[in-house]
């Protein structure tokens, strides 16, 4: 087997629309229906500008007892963050600065990468890189 990179990350969250809103206001990621839906939990598929469901958010009170020992917003203990690949770094910022959210930029010229950090409303660590740009 051979591993050629990140297919998505999955998010539990008790504020699905706000979660769901704060990805496609940020990011521009679109919603799509989750398959799990068909389970009874409910959730969306957060998928880039390929149409790649990139970010599968869950709804933590809709899947009964399934998630009930995970708490949205606690710490993440072995988990990070999760880097995504970006475009666009004026326009995020701008974007960051008109939804109140807090980041912090890392510039690392030498390698022609910036980066923005920040937090999502669930306390998922975020990443943002962008390569030239």
């Amino acid at each position: 087997m051979q591993v050629s990179g990140i297919d998505h990350v999955n998010i539990l969250t008790d504020d699905l629309e706000g979660t769901a809103s704060f990805y496609e206001r940020l990011l521009g990621l679109r919603r799509s229906e989750n398959p799990a839906i068909r389970m009874g939990v409910a959730g969306y598929w957060m998928r880039d500008a390929t149409d790649h469901p990139i970010v599968h958010l869950v709804d933590r009170l809709s899947a009964g007892e399934r998630f009930e020992a995970y708490r949205p917003g606690a710490l993440t203990n072995a988990l990070h963050h999760v880097a995504l690949r970006c475009e666009g770094f004026a326009a995020t910022c701008e974007r960051l600065e008109e939804m109140s959210v807090d980041y912090r930029i890392n510039d690392l010229a030498h390698v022609g990468l910036r980066q923005i950090f920040l937090t999502d409303p669930n306390a998922v660590n975020l990443e943002l890189n962008f390569n030239g740009d």
